[in-house]
């Protein structure tokens, strides 16, 4: 309805204040211009983006790697998983997001060296595909601001240049846009009020019913909570840390890492059943991996680590801020998979291609 809404075609209420623009008018041009059934044409977009997150994958690896095995490899993690497979199936943003994660890490392990014109204009990029994540999944705000403080810390001797900052203004562009449509609906600017909703409704209950109600079911507890203030949940949750601190971790590894699929239903499906060992392996896979990135990381943050650094940031991030929601399967986390996939890959990668070039000499 929302993407219909660009052209006019619907009386339903937008609700881009909420959901951001960017996949909406996607889904709206194609519902406007497509001349095949509207559902059949967005699973057929949507399974290009999947081929397409493949492609920039093993791109991602080969680029840094210079190994097609060994990108051949990883990518095929990817592709065997059937959850983003499932999801390509609906009308939601997670085939776009994934893409654009796979898109922003195959930019990022562009060298700077390539030319001088890219060595001004690669931060540009990945500002402008940060914010194409945001208008997509307003969960990347963090990442933005990070990225963009992070921009403006190294190229400070840039700051009195006025085309540095038009750049910068430029790659913005589209979270004007939505900043400007909120305003054009609410009065005032906002990325999305989803977040109000979700703190309220998936955590902020979850945490009253482990400290004060175990047996009173969700839907109760939601009555008592719903005119509560932002002040006042943060509050109860500071208030509640053993409860808040409980709820955090079953949503982010019981309800998020170790999920079935947002759309598979029935436990016994063996689809769904693939989906969850899948999940738990590449659970394990971060646990082993995190001691390991972590001290790659803390002794190689130069040149060519630049790249890893911000690729497995944005991924920590991502699966952490999965932790105030509930009841998604997979989808929150799912979509991290490229920046997963090639930052383990290239990290190991280069620290391998190190020993052994120690040892030769």
């Amino acid at each position: 309805d929302t993407g219909d809404n660009f052209f006019g075609n619907t009386e339903e209420e937008t609700v881009l204040y909420r959901r951001p623009w960017f996949y909406p008018f996607i889904v709206g041009v194609l519902r406007q211009f497509t001349p095949f059934d509207p559902d059949y044409s967005l699973w057929g977009l949507q399974l290009l983006f999947w081929f397409a997150t493949i492609t920039f994958t093993f791109g991602a690896v080969l680029r840094a790697t210079k190994k097609i095995g060994l990108s051949i490899l990883a990518t095929g993690i990817f592709w065997t998983h059937p959850s983003i497979i499932a999801l390509t199936f609906h009308g939601m943003t997670e085939a776009l997001n994934t893409l654009l994660l796979a898109i922003f890490a195959y930019v990022v392990l562009r060298p700077r060296d390539v030319n001088e014109r890219w060595h001004e204009n690669k931060d540009v990029w990945l500002i402008f595909l940060m914010s194409l994540l945001l208008v997509t999944k307003p969960t990347y705000q963090l990442q933005l601001a990070i990225l963009l403080l992070y921009v403006l810390i190294r190229s400070f001797k840039k700051w009195r240049l006025w085309q540095f900052w038009g750049k910068i203004a430029l790659a913005l562009i589209p979270l004007w846009i939505q900043l400007f449509l909120s305003w054009q609906i609410l009065g005032y600017p906002i990325i999305s009020d989803v977040a109000g909703p979700t703190l309220k409704y998936w955590t902020v209950t979850r945490v009253y019913a482990k400290a004060e109600a175990p047996d009173t079911p969700l839907p109760e507890i939601a009555t008592i909570v719903e005119d509560w203030t932002r002040e006042e949940e943060i509050d109860y949750l500071l208030n509640n840390k053993k409860a808040t601190l409980s709820v955090y971790f079953n949503n982010l590894v019981e309800e998020g890492l170790l999920a079935d699929s947002y759309f598979i239903v029935n436990d016994d499906n063996s689809m769904n059943v693939a989906i969850m060992t899948l999940n738990k392996w590449h659970f394990y896979l971060h646990l082993l991996m995190l001691p390991l990135m972590g001290y790659l990381l803390l002794f190689n943050y130069k040149g060519k680590w630049e790249a890893i650094w911000m690729i497995y940031l944005t991924f920590l991030i991502q699966v952490l801020a999965s932790g105030v929601s509930s009841d998604q399967g997979d989808r929150l986390i799912i979509t991290a998979m490229p920046l997963w996939i090639v930052a383990y890959t290239v990290a190991l990668s280069y620290q391998l291609s190190a020993i052994s070039g120690g040892e030769e000499n």
